[in-house]
């Protein structure tokens, strides 16, 4: 469904990506797990056409997407929910998730997509109207990411979902991840939580300064010494 070969992406001087190759296929979680600074964010930005690569490929379904704007990237089905959340927080709950939805003309599967989020997330549904901005940090998340259900993702990228996070929050979060999958939605996911992360992959990969030094199937990873005393506090 999605692959990256040989991909080289900069910030400025700083050569941040060197020479990335990897995987997804389709009604897989797939996750990126490594230390600050090793590449994951960058990684995601490149697919999702915020940064752009100087050398190497992606292609989703066959289509390059370096030949795309942003925009572009997600009405194929490329949807980013990104670090930080970075929710509009004077809109409220349901102005989020609608704005979501702006560049689609199914107004009935909108309806239904909005009802399948508020039953991911019912804390979603008895706040719609309130501002986002005043949201916990937990339901910021899942507005987050109910937001990027409702522009129809096939692949979703999922930037850091259970950053600042109270445990109870993130097995929840990751419920509702492992959810999206059995229902058909592809997902790469970054994640520096790396033992939940690699609990609901079904392969990864290990960055380090923007390289993959390391991939496999989650559980097998998971039991590598090297991933466990680097990752998993082995």
């Amino acid at each position: 469904m999605l692959v990256l070969d040989n991909v080289h992406t900069y910030y400025g001087r700083i050569h941040a990506l060197k020479g990335v190759s990897l995987s997804v296929e389709r009604g897989e979680i797939v996750a990126l797990i490594g230390g600050n600074g090793a590449g994951k964010t960058t990684t995601l930005l490149t697919i999702s056409g915020l940064l752009r690569p100087k050398q190497g490929s992606i292609t989703f379904e066959g289509q390059a997407l370096t030949q795309h704007a942003p925009h572009q990237i997600v009405r194929l089905g490329v949807v980013h929910c990104p670090e930080g959340r970075q929710i509009f927080g004077r809109l409220s709950v349901l102005e989020n998730l609608r704005l979501a939805a702006m560049h689609r003309r199914d107004g009935q599967a909108v309806r239904r997509d909005l009802e399948r989020v508020y039953a991911l997330f019912p804390v979603l549904a008895q706040r719609r109207n309130q501002a986002a901005g005043t949201l916990s940090g937990g339901e910021q998340q899942m507005l987050a990411i109910g937001r990027a259900i409702m522009s129809q993702p096939r692949l979703l990228l999922l930037d850091e979902p259970s950053l600042g996070l109270a445990p109870l929050i993130v097995e929840s979060i990751f419920k509702v991840i492992a959810t999206l999958r059995d229902e058909g939605v592809t997902i790469l996911l970054v994640e520096q939580n790396a033992y939940q992360a690699l609990q609901v992959a079904d392969r990864a990969y290990v960055l380090e300064t923007g390289r993959v030094i390391l991939q496999g199937p989650a559980r097998a990873l998971a039991e590598d010494p090297a991933v466990k005393a680097a990752y998993l506090g082995g």
